[in-house]
């Protein structure tokens, strides 16, 4: 009887309140990998991508429509195989940005400083490997942005401006790269300071015209500092030089842009993933080499006229500019006979355009990047390896680095 009157207690009470739907926890939706793990996948999809190459170039003459078919699905596959896996490797630079806040904070501190740090673009992916690398780069600059750019308070209010400065640490997808900006809205750059500091140093000689972004640019000479007194901040002359060499391991480019009085911007272009990129693969001799397609410009024709005057200049007029070029066959020392018609690449690094000479330009070329290793570490034209479709190697061009060497040899270094 008590188990009757329970029953028709329970039946009354469900009657009175309607029966909530249980909620059950969501089942996860991520899986926890390991970075050795990723690193490996990424190399067997390199891998897939030159046997596919290797493939594709089998099937090329072949009449067999079959297997031509069957290539093209199987380049279709591996280019979606590598992009997912590339992606699995992104991860959002936010997890670099919020690093930087202790930093800030506990520097202005210690140099007496009021400072607003603000951040966008944290949600900005990038490549896993690109995000370790560019943290001390990343470190150094706001270092330098609080103590050389922006002034106590007290000379801010003097000025007219905020008590407090404000840095501003942004990150956006340009294309095929992520751009990283550091603005400050400090004192600026004054070019007169930096051109008279290189001049003693004899970086430069005092007949020596250079544009505001070439004096900029000689901040990240080794050695070089503008800072009065040395500090456990600054002044040492270490630190800019590195910067640069940094990002331009990770294939990346750094750019200043200043008004005296109002501010600085520092500009870091970096490539969204460091294992796979777009090439351009070029013939000199019997030697292949690839170009990174996205410095590319144009390619033109270069006829040998036989003139010397001409050979010493290594200039040509593209469209009314005149644009200087690197002939690869004498900076490497080939001394195969050069075509009646060679080809000139002409890229584009920091708005500033260089040719590079070949024999011949083979077309666009999907690079797996290849290190070089230790025995080649002092190699500084190269940045990579490739195998082609062939099985056989193509050295990856490090274009800046080629152009910085070129740049400061006297033409007969480049002629031998």
């Amino acid at each position: 009887s008590a188990l009757a009157e329970q029953k028709a207690v329970r039946a009354k009470r469900q009657k009175a309140t309607p029966t909530l739907p249980v909620k059950t926890a969501p089942a996860s939706t991520s899986v926890r990998v390991t970075a050795e793990k990723l690193d490996y996948l990424v190399d067997l999809v390199g891998e897939l991508v030159i046997v596919q190459a290797r493939i594709a170039q089998s099937v090329g003459d072949s009449q067999d429509q079959l297997l031509k078919s069957l290539s093209e699905e199987l380049e279709r596959l591996s280019d979606e195989l590598r992009d997912e896996t590339l992606s699995i490797r992104m991860l959002p630079i936010g997890t670099t940005f919020s690093k930087f806040r202790r930093l800030v904070r506990d520097l202005s501190n210690e140099l007496g400083k009021k400072i607003t740090f603000e951040t966008s673009g944290a949600e900005t992916e990038l490549d896993r490997t690109v995000i370790e690398k560019i943290n001390d780069p990343l470190v150094h600059i706001l270092r330098n942005s609080i103590d050389h750019g922006i002034e106590p308070p007290e000379k801010r209010q003097a000025l007219g401006k905020p008590e407090a400065g404000t840095l501003h640490l942004a990150a956006e997808h340009a294309g095929s790269e992520v751009v990283v900006t550091i603005t400050d809205d400090g004192k600026g750059l004054d070019p007169e300071i930096i051109r008279a500091k290189a001049v003693s140093k004899g970086l430069i000689s005092e007949s020596d015209e250079l544009s505001e972004k070439e004096i900029f640019s000689l901040l990240f000479e080794a050695g070089f500092s503008t800072a009065e007194t040395v500090s456990n901040v600054s002044g040492r002359g270490v630190g800019m030089d590195v910067v640069r060499r940094d990002i331009e391991s990770l294939r990346g480019r750094v750019d200043i842009t200043s008004s005296l009085g109002k501010g600085t911007t520092i500009s870091i272009k970096l490539p969204l993933t460091m294992a796979i990129i777009d090439g351009l693969q070029v013939r000199i001799g019997e030697d292949f080499y690839v170009i990174p397609l996205d410095i590319v410009e144009e390619c033109v024709e270069l006829v040998s006229t036989g003139s010397h005057v001409e050979e010493r200049r290594q200039v040509i007029d593209t469209r009314g500019q005149i644009v200087p070029y690197i002939r690869l066959r004498n900076w490497f020392g080939l001394t195969t006979t050069p075509p009646p018609i060679e080809q000139i690449v002409i890229t584009s690094i920091e708005d500033r355009k260089t040719g590079l000479v070949v024999d011949e330009v083979i077309g666009e070329y999907q690079t797996v990047i290849k290190s070089l290793g230790k025995v080649y570490q002092h190699v500084k034209e190269f940045s990579g390896a490739t195998i082609k479709g062939d099985g056989s190697l193509a050295l990856i061009l490090d274009v800046p680095e080629l152009i910085h060497l070129a740049s400061n040899s006297k033409p007969e270094e480049q002629k031998n």
